[in-house]
């Protein structure tokens, strides 16, 4: 659905794509409806939809990528949740104007090290916008999530994120070149949630330092750190914004204390202060996620449990070489940390589950247990087979992109 509301008297009107656009002396504001898809942590968990409102005016693009974008920020959110869903995806790309679709990585060619990329455009008076958007953590991305990469301190990048970078940009090529966009008439928009968060960073990153600051609206949420990159935090990326919950830990790793990061502006949501303008946020917070979500936000009351993992990760590991080759006692097994979250990532990808599982919840008294006390936290063990509910856990009510949009729309609701 779309619905215009036109400021002022008419200038210039000029037709583009079914909607009406003026120049000159005033704007039209389009409200659009679309779809947010619920993002479940867990690959074979359901999805489901909540109509979410957008506006967006003619000068959306107009304006300067490093100025924050409360309309371009909430449209980035809903189209990232969408990508976990094709079909939504191209529904609300539809709806919003864009054609020639790019499917990538979502069918029978899949390949675990790379990521679920769409890519469409629309033409906007002489300029062609290119929005690229990244599916989070699907199948077995997740051991390439966790594959930090032992030459880090000469790649200066995540190994599993930037494998994934390198088949977006070659899929951008080709579809630029297939579509014949003009190279010094575009702009793109870069969004993703989770991994597709940390695609989305660095694709963002590489865009920047081939078409220029001016030409690269990024929005990423939930976003894991990619790079240890020095310059990350450049003036020339400061249009890449990066939303995190302080409750999230998958938006603290790889570790701030092996060198990593995330290249442009960050963003935190407030955290547990126990002062009263904290405790009447989350109260909207948990308003906006009841109404959206139909159950009750959960939260870990602080940031506590998350530090004490960060931790407990760096006195296990202190350095990369550490996380892949130092290892622990658990369960009869000899494993390090690297080793420890493929059983996490087997786990979520249903492999093994048993075995796995009980790995995990054979921890205590180990070097692990309070890594599996903080995944585990939350979560029910079904009793039909064998079973662990991580769409219930406490990480899973930090992470997905639901938790997200609500923090989202109590940051932005007084811009």
């Amino acid at each position: 659905m779309v619905k215009k509301i036109i400021s002022a008297m008419l200038c210039v009107i000029i037709p583009f794509g079914g909607m009406i656009m003026l120049t000159s002396c005033d704007t039209v504001q389009n409200n659009y409806t679309l779809q947010f898809v619920t993002t479940p942590i867990q690959t074979d968990a359901d999805v489901s939809t909540i109509p979410c409102d957008i506006t967006l005016s003619d000068t959306t693009f107009s304006a300067t990528p490093s100025s924050f974008s409360k309309d371009l920020s909430l449209l980035s959110l809903t189209l990232s949740s969408a990508a976990y869903s094709y079909t939504y995806a191209l529904d609300n790309l539809e709806t919003l104007g864009f054609e020639h679709f790019g499917k990538f990585n979502y069918s029978d060619e899949y390949n675990s090290n790379a990521v679920g990329t769409i890519i469409a455009s629309k033409k906007l008076y002489d300029t062609t916008i290119v929005a690229i958007i990244f599916r989070g953590t699907f199948e077995k991305e997740w051991f390439s999530n966790f594959d930090i990469g032992r030459d880090v301190n000469t790649t200066k990048v995540h190994s599993g994120f930037n494998k994934a970078r390198e088949f977006a940009l070659k899929k951008l090529d080709m579809y630029i070149a297939n579509y014949g966009i003009d190279r010094d008439h575009c702009k793109f928009l870069v969004t993703g949630h989770s991994r597709g968060g940390a695609v989305a960073n660095l694709v963002s990153k590489s865009l920047i330092d081939t078409y220029g600051p001016s030409n690269v609206y990024a929005y990423t949420f939930a976003t894991p750190n990619t790079t240890t990159d020095e310059n990350a935090s450049d003036n020339r990326y400061a249009g890449i914004f990066n939303f995190i919950n302080p409750e999230d830990f998958i938006a603290y790793i790889p570790l701030k204390s092996w060198g990593f990061t995330k290249y442009g502006t960050t963003i935190a949501f407030p955290k547990n202060n126990s002062n009263d303008t904290y405790n009447e946020k989350l109260r909207k917070v948990s308003q906006y996620y009841e109404s959206l979500k139909g159950r009750k936000l959960k939260t870990f009351g602080g940031t506590k449990q998350m530090e004490e993992f960060i931790n407990t990760a760096f006195k296990l590991a202190p350095s990369i070489t550490d996380y892949y080759d130092t290892k622990y006692e658990i369960a009869g097994l000899q494993l390090s940390v690297h080793e420890y979250m493929t059983v996490v990532a087997n786990v979520l990808t249903n492999e093994n589950i048993i075995s796995n599982g009980l790995i995990l919840m054979s921890s205590d008294g180990t070097a692990f247990e309070p890594f599996s006390n903080y995944i585990m936290s939350g979560m029910e063990t079904e009793s039909d087979g064998f079973s662990l509910d991580y769409d219930n856990s406490m990480i899973a009510y930090a992470h997905t992109a639901e938790t997200y949009l609500a923090w989202m729309y109590v940051y932005t609701e007084d811009m």
